[in-house]
């Protein structure tokens, strides 16, 4: 018997020891994690990316930086960069650095920042993971019907591209509300007015569910344009729309977004885990932004708890 309870200690000191070895050389891991921060280009919004990641980053990482300037004729020389860096994992800031990243077919974790509507599917046997610009549909589909009862149809302007994965999420979405949901999927920016005018007078508000492919003013102010003369709401994906015309949005920001980056990489090497294994995303906490000149424009009433709950107001 006191040989039984003697070997039952024995076993417990040395499965204690082997433990405390593991947790040390987790520990060790993450205090030596090395860091490689890849941008798409030196601009605001990607630097304020990186300003919130570093904000949020442990002052145990070594983080290296390398910015593609916008091109992927610098892929060889990031390749190099590094290879020379040695890091544990790679932090893509913006589409054009998660693009380079997957040509380049890298093998080490990476987690991806600052772009919009990626998914698992974009990223099929790879190990990326990462955060959104994207704000939840279901977030956004809330606000947007929260802006009057008389909201039922809703036309949403989405890329073809995204359209199987966004519209099942917001059909989804729906469930328990008496909305109708009429997509308008685009192949192009040139697409966008004979598509519009397609729906405009079956709506009853116009929703962006992505870019679009809005990138001229002229498609703006044909888009921005139609919903107030139709006296239709148009919810937009951030407060660059809003300001020239869009009735409201959630807008992400930037620098939450690099500290979301930040936060996930922490629970990637807290808990030994692969990229690949931790879900994608949606941004969180994105501001509210309204513009009250266009709501009175379309004799829309926005209700006083979204007005109070605005972080920014255009009147």
């Amino acid at each position: 018997m006191l040989f039984e309870r003697n070997k039952i200690c024995f076993l417990r000191l040395i499965a204690a020891a082997l433990m405390t070895c593991l947790i040390g050389q987790t520990a060790l891991a993450q205090k030596n994690a090395k860091i490689f921060v890849l941008k798409s280009n030196n601009i605001s919004s990607y630097n304020k990316a990186y300003e919130g990641f570093k904000k949020s980053s442990s002052p145990a990482w070594t983080i290296a930086e390398y910015d593609l300037e916008g091109t992927f004729q610098n892929n060889d020389k990031m390749v190099s960069a590094l290879n020379e860096a040695k890091p544990d994992l790679v932090l893509a800031i913006g589409a054009k650095a998660l693009t380079a990243v997957t040509q380049s077919k890298i093998s080490l974790p990476v987690v991806f920042c600052a772009a919009i509507n990626i998914t698992k599917d974009d990223l099929a046997n790879s190990n990326i993971t990462g955060i959104s610009l994207t704000v939840s549909p279901q977030e956004q589909l809330q606000i947007l019907s929260s802006l009057s009862p008389k909201i039922r149809t809703i036309g949403v302007l989405l890329r073809e591209k995204n359209a199987s994965h966004l519209l099942k999420t917001v059909v989804n979405s729906t469930n328990g509300k008496k909305i109708n949901i009429v997509p308008v999927p685009l192949g192009s920016e040139k697409e966008i007015p004979a598509q519009l005018r397609s729906v405009i007078d079956k709506i009853d508000a116009l929703w962006m569910l992505d870019d679009a492919y809005i990138h001229s003013k002229e498609t703006l102010e044909f888009v921005v344009g139609s919903a107030i003369e139709n006296n239709i709401p148009f919810m937009a994906t951030s407060e660059v729309f809003v300001e020239v015309g869009a009735t409201i949005a959630l807008s992400p920001s930037f620098f939450d977004n690099g500290r979301q980056a930040a936060n996930m990489i922490q629970r990637i090497l807290d808990q030994n885990l692969q990229p690949r294994d931790v879900s994608i995303s949606y941004h969180e906490n994105p501001d509210l932004v309204l513009n009250l000149k266009i709501a009175d424009k379309i004799g829309l009433d926005v209700p006083p708890e979204l007005t109070n709950s605005a972080k920014i107001v255009y009147k």
